[in-house]
């Protein structure tokens, strides 16, 4: 049955990749970050904090320490110091963070990290912060439209020819520079208010997720899509009465489902092996697969459009692969 919106899908809003005072690189401090997931509707945060873990003294059921370490293959994440993810894939610019090891399903993959973003091309980053100074007395935000310097065209690309297959998540990668605090809650900058809209990973799940296990475990099956900037949208998968997550392995055709709730103007893509098998404006549709592989949503916002020629053209959520497979045709992957 094509698009049918599911009732039993839990959603929660997760912030992986982020440092705080145990860092040597940043200023925030456990209550910065409660604030900021009470004004961001944020549910868990993940903390990976260079070479310790000591946030776990702080972690309360909502908030869970990790680490981020440099080793001989590249940088990796211990994500709530259980999975752990090949950090900084697409950051070429400093050796350290150049991945040498393998790409084993062993790692989850951070596709998005905001740090990899802004290094990619210094020119335009520096270009697109002297424009946000410009307009800042009509925007009041500094980082108006950061997205557009996400390449996400080029690292899904990247992810597809040397990783296809790995569970992908986005990195915050966030830390205070600069801390005034002379009460609770005083000026960060950045601040993890700001920074908690950047990227959130929408962990999907059929049932209530209270446990870190269990939502560790969502995030290394993949039931997840990176949202960048608070942008808003559902995704899953149904095979007759059988609902699937991004992420899942489905045996046979099924129908892939987009729903978004954004009301800004946007083209939603959906790939096959990452090569465009739809493209289109509707806020819901449904797509009916008859051939194996991976599949994937990409979704990008516009400003207008002449012609077929599109302005302020900025990527804002690309989800996990569904893994669409023949009944037999191979083990799934759990």
């Amino acid at each position: 049955m094509p698009f049918q919106f599911p009732k039993y899908i839990e959603t929660y809003k997760t912030i992986i990749h982020i440092h705080t005072q145990f860092s040597f690189d940043s200023l925030g401090k456990p209550s910065d970050i409660k604030k900021a997931m009470e004004v961001n509707e944020i549910d868990f945060v993940f903390v990976t904090d260079h070479n310790n873990d000591n946030y776990k003294f702080f972690e309360n059921g909502k908030v869970f320490a990790g680490v981020e370490l440099n080793t001989n293959d590249g940088r990796v994440l211990h994500i709530g110091n259980k999975i752990k993810a090949i950090s900084h894939p697409n950051n070429f610019e400093f050796e350290h963070y150049r991945w040498k090891g393998e790409f084993s399903r062993n790692y989850v993959y951070e596709l998005v990290n905001v740090k990899d973003a802004v290094v990619w091309s210094k020119t335009l980053s520096i270009l697109t912060l002297l424009k946000n100074i410009l307009i800042l007395p009509i925007t009041k935000n500094i980082y108006h439209k950061w997205n557009s310097l996400v390449p996400l065209f080029k690292w899904s690309h990247i992810y597809f020819s040397r990783a296809r297959g790995l569970r992908i998540f986005g990195g915050l990668d966030h830390h205070i520079k600069f801390a005034y605090q002379e009460h609770t809650h005083g000026i960060l900058i950045p601040s993890y208010i700001s920074g908690f809209k950047w990227v959130q990973n929408v962990i999907y799940s059929f049932k209530p997720l209270t446990v870190k296990d269990d939502i560790l475990d969502a995030i290394k099956r993949g039931n997840l899509h990176i949202s960048i900037n608070g942008f808003e949208a559902t995704f899953w998968a149904n095979k007759e009465n059988e609902l699937y997550l991004t992420g899942d392995v489905i045996e046979g055709r099924c129908y892939l489902n987009c729903d978004v709730k954004s009301k800004k103007q946007t083209i939603k893509i959906l790939k096959h092996e990452n090569e465009p098998v739809l493209i289109t404006e509707k806020k819901h549709f449904s797509y009916l697969v008859r051939e194996c592989g991976f599949y994937h949503f990409e979704i990008y916002e516009y400003d207008f459009k002449i012609g077929n020629i599109y302005f302020g053209f900025r990527p804002v959520c690309i989800t996990n692969p569904f893994e669409v497979v023949n009944v037999g045709e191979k083990e799934i992957y759990t």
